[in-house]
């Protein structure tokens, strides 16, 4: 099969459109890496939340092994102990 030849003017109308399809597969390539980042914070917002919560559990359950946390509260803070 020959190859056809295209004058110059629709020589510049091929490269104006490979130019256009090239920018516009660059804009596709970042939205899809823009979508992918967004979704990954998305997870590691849900997730690290839930391990905040698992951390702060685990600190109100450490504060009341403490010795001095179940001693005896007086109605005044001034006549402690």
């Amino acid at each position: 099969m020959k190859k056809p030849k295209f004058t110059k003017e629709e020589e510049m109308k091929l490269d104006i459109l490979r130019q256009s399809i090239d920018r516009y597969q660059n804009l596709l390539q970042w939205q899809k890496l823009r979508r992918a980042e967004k979704k990954l914070l998305e997870l590691r917002l849900r997730y690290d939340y839930r391990s905040y919560r698992r951390e702060l559990m685990l600190d109100k359950y450490l504060v009341t092994l403490r010795p001095y946390a179940k001693k005896r509260r007086t109605n005044f803070p001034d006549e402690r102990d």
